[in-house]
């Protein structure tokens, strides 16, 4: 049935209902008080006509105030409900709900099944949860109820989607202070009035900046596409790769950093290959910003080594250093500090489905292990 045809119903019920209370009401004292009159017989009592009309508009203004009432008030509550909505809280308000027998409360998950619209039919919220005089526009509250839900599930995600965005703004923010530091390096050395470059390594310079270059305008395109973001998740373009030619080539690119000139590096790979489903220039920001903090971190002779190995469908990735590594203290809090280039590893690493852990390497320093699946 249509659910206005069903609030129509029931208005006329509740309008019935009262009225025929009002006329039993009026038929009883009338009999009470023709008894009254024949057992006392009082002396200069009113007459029948008086009472009957003084108890004929005492009821009446009774019968208004009580459907005025049943009218009135669930209309004042939800016209409440429309305002909390209008200033952004979409929190359920519970005063129309009855109290479950024998649960934990309106709030809880054992006795307030119907609160998630799996009682009716219609999607509606079950009759004995309503308060009366609520119930008479149970239909209404039910619409009402939904609304609150998905408004207060669109903000959920809203946020959720602002803070994946500024957290991507801020993963781009500081993964432009790397290939910057590049060029920067590379200029410098350039400029350098002591040495003389030979023109193959002056052409060397000029492409590791041209690449540079394209380096940063692809971060600022991404950061240009961020305002368009219709899901809550890092945009990605994943492809079935190589990682260990992939990191090899990552390694050597950091070892001809300029900053990096007074850092050794190891790599070291039990397979000759693994195939990893993953985005290139995600992974690759997340392995960058692990190995520039252990060479940027440190003091000059350190050593930043690189394992790769598979075990049981992952591939296991371990970056160490035996520099000066991290309080203990930090460890637990490092991966979750927004902004923060271990941070934005950790969250381009669960990205990939993968997991990343810090702590206190075997030797003095620090250990980053990176595990990805091989199979998404």
């Amino acid at each position: 049935m249509n659910p206005m045809v069903r609030m129509a119903f029931r208005f006329i019920k509740v309008t019935l209902m009262l009225v025929i209370m009002s006329i039993l009401s009026f038929i009883l004292c009338a009999v009470i008080y023709i008894y009254l009159l024949d057992w006392m017989n009082p002396r200069g009592a009113i007459s029948m006509k008086t009472f009957l009309v003084v108890t004929g508009f005492v009821l009446t203004v009774i019968f208004f105030i009580a459907f005025g009432w049943c009218v009135g008030k669930p209309l004042t509550y939800l016209i409440r409900w429309i305002n909390r909505l209008s200033e952004g809280n979409y929190s359920l308000p519970l005063e129309h709900f009855r109290q479950p027998k024998g649960g934990r409360g309106l709030d809880g998950t054992d006795s307030h099944d119907g609160i998630n619209g799996s009682d009716g039919s219609d999607g509606s919220l079950h009759h004995n949860h309503y308060r009366y005089p609520y119930v008479l526009y149970k239909e209404l509250f039910d619409r009402m109820h939904l609304l609150s839900i998905q408004l207060q599930r669109s903000e959920t995600e809203r946020l959720n989607l602002e803070a994946k965005k500024r957290e991507w703004i801020a993963a781009i923010s500081h993964d432009l202070k790397t290939p910057l530091s590049y060029i920067e390096g590379y200029a410098h050395m350039l400029t350098a009035a002591d040495y003389v470059w030979t023109d193959e390594e002056k052409q060397n310079f000029s492409r590791q900046i041209s690449g540079k270059t394209a380096e940063m305008k692809q971060l600022i395109h991404d950061l240009n596409q961020t305002g368009r973001w219709s899901v809550e998740q890092f945009p990605m373009n994943k492809k079935r790769d190589d990682v260990v030619d992939f990191l090899r080539e990552l390694m050597i690119d950091i070892a001809n950093h300029p900053l990096a000139e007074q850092t050794s590096f190891m790599f070291n790979t039990e397979e000759s290959g693994c195939m990893v489903e993953f985005d290139r220039r995600l992974l690759g920001r997340a392995l960058q910003n692990v190995i520039m903090n252990a060479v940027s971190h440190n003091p000059p002779g350190t050593q930043v080594q690189c394992n790769i190995s598979v075990k049981e469908g992952y591939c296991y990735i371990k970056i160490e250093d035996d520099g000066i590594g991290i309080e203990e203290t930090q460890l637990k809090h490092i991966l979750n500090q927004s902004g923060k280039g271990i941070a934005i590893a950790n969250a381009f690493v669960e990205a990939h489905s993968g997991r990343m852990n810090i702590l206190p390497a075997d030797r003095k320093g620090t250990q980053v292990d990176i595990i990805l699946p091989i199979r998404p």
